[in-house]
């Protein structure tokens, strides 16, 4: 059993790569990620371009999070080069990464924390789902509904907001797991066991992103609407980009995903 268990988790493979690591600083590490997950990275919608249209001002990304990990190094990896003070809104077990620790913030529930940061004039990435995406209750998978304290931020610091989508999804095992464990109503989330098998499996696959157009900061003040629906909003327009690529936001667009 315990065999098992740690060839699904790869512990092996991990160990070896964080042992030649360790040291490395942020964007090394992020960079040795990316190349040693051997992924194929296609940008399309407004493309690189509108990152470094944007380079030396403080931003917000926000972008779905259909595989609950590689995608977001892959990300921050870009990010992170072009805006070097850039900061991954985390899940706390990175902090026992060393390279990337002190490039993330922990306490995203806190809009204190997330505001000080923003404060030193910090770009940062959001997944505002909290989890990787589910199958939600119209049987499609989506993110959850989005937690609107981006938007909240974005607004009081005035800073612009870049929608990355990212296009994939878990396997069919996972999300079988995910709707056994509703079924029973446990609360821990079980499924998470195989996120980590998951990504050895996207080794050397294409990965795409869809960069959408910036939402400005004037474009959020004139909404006169709550984080909340600015939040759904953007979510929506999220999804949409895998449909169109080069869709521009429109504040007047319809949030029809369910929350949950």
């Amino acid at each position: 059993m315990y065999r098992k268990l740690e060839k699904l988790l790869h512990v092996e493979e991990l160990n070896e790569f964080f042992e030649a690591h360790h040291d490395d600083d942020t964007q090394t590490f992020l960079d040795a990620v990316v190349s040693y997950l051997d992924f194929e990275i296609v940008i399309d919608g407004q493309g690189i371009e509108a990152l470094t249209a944007l380079e030396g001002e403080p931003v917000i990304f926000a972008s779905n999070h259909p595989y609950g990990g590689p995608e977001a190094m892959v990300l921050f990896s870009i990010v992170h080069r072009l805006f070097p003070d850039a900061k991954l809104v985390a899940q706390s077990f990175l902090k026992f990464i060393k390279p990337v620790e002190k490039a993330c913030v922990f306490n995203k529930r806190e809009v204190k924390t997330l505001m000080e940061a923003a404060n030193n004039r910090n770009s940062l990435i959001f997944y505002p789902a909290g989890y990787c995406s589910r199958v939600l209750s119209n049987g499609e998978i989506f993110d959850y509904g989005w937690q609107s304290s981006f938007v909240r931020i974005a607004r009081r610091k005035r800073m612009p907001i870049l929608i990355v989508y990212t296009d994939g999804q878990l396997s069919r095992k996972v999300h079988w797991w995910t709707r056994l464990r509703k079924l029973l109503n446990i609360r821990l989330s079980i499924e998470t066991i195989f996120l980590v098998d998951e990504m050895f499996k996207l080794k050397g696959k294409t990965l795409r992103m869809v960069i959408g157009s910036t939402i400005t900061p004037e474009m959020i003040d004139s909404s006169k609407m709550s984080d909340r629906l600015f939040s759904d909003k953007l979510r929506q327009y999220c999804y949409e980009l895998r449909k169109d690529s080069r869709l521009i936001f429109d504040p007047n667009i319809q949030p029809t995903l369910p929350q949950l």
